[in-house]
C-alpha cells in the first residue's frame, strides 16, 4: 500500500513540477519535459508497461492543459514508453549515457510526432519553434541524467 501510495503521488507530484517549471521558467518554449523524462526512465527501470500507463495518463494530463490535438501527447508519450521497452532489450539503459542518448533521441522523435499528428489531424504541422527544437533535447537528457543519479543513490533500482 505504501509502494501504490509513492507512486501517486509521483504521478501528481509530477504534473505540478511540469506545470510550474513551464509556467515559470520556459524561456521561448524550452523547459525540460519532465513528463517525457519521467516517462522515459520508468519504462527503463520498471518496464514498458507500467512506463506506457504512466505516459498515458501524464499524456492527458498534457493534452487538457494545453488547448492544440487533444491525445497527441497520451500517443507520443505513450509511444515513447514502447520504444525506450524495445529498446532496454539491446541497450543496458540503466547506465546514464545511453539514457541520457535515448532521451534525447525521443525527445526529438515527440517534436516530430507531434508535430505530423497535426499535420494529420489539423491539416497544419505543429511547430515548437527553433530554440524548443535546439534545447530541449539537451535540457531532457540533463534531467533524466539527474533522475536516475537521484534514484541510483535511493537505491531505487
Amino acid at each position: 500500500m505504501i509502494g501504490f501510495l509513492r507512486a501517486v503521488a509521483l504521478f501528481i507530484a509530477s504534473m505540478f513540477m511540469q506545470w510550474w517549471w513551464n509556467t515559470h521558467f520556459a524561456y521561448w518554449g524550452a523547459a525540460p519535459q519532465f513528463l517525457l523524462v519521467l516517462t522515459v526512465l520508468l519504462a527503463a527501470r520498471r518496464g514498458p508497461v507500467l512506463g506506457m500507463l504512466a505516459g498515458f495518463g501524464w499524456g492527458l494530463y498534457l493534452d487538457v492543459t494545453r488547448a492544440e490535438l487533444f491525445g497527441a501527447s497520451a500517443l507520443t508519450l505513450t509511444l515513447a514508453a514502447y520504444f525506450v521497452g524495445v529498446a532496454r532489450r539491446q541497450i543496458d539503459l540503466r547506465a546514464a549515457g545511453p539514457l541520457a542518448a535515448t532521451t534525447f533521441l525521443l525527445t526529438w522523435a515527440g517534436f516530430i510526432v507531434s508535430g505530423l499528428l497535426g499535420l494529420i489531424f489539423t491539416k497544419s504541422f505543429e511547430w515548437s519553434g527553433w530554440v524548443a527544437i535546439a534545447v530541449t533535447p539537451f535540457l531532457n537528457a540533463a534531467a533524466v541524467t539527474a533522475a536516475a543519479l537521484i534514484l541510483d543513490a535511493r537505491g531505487d533500482r
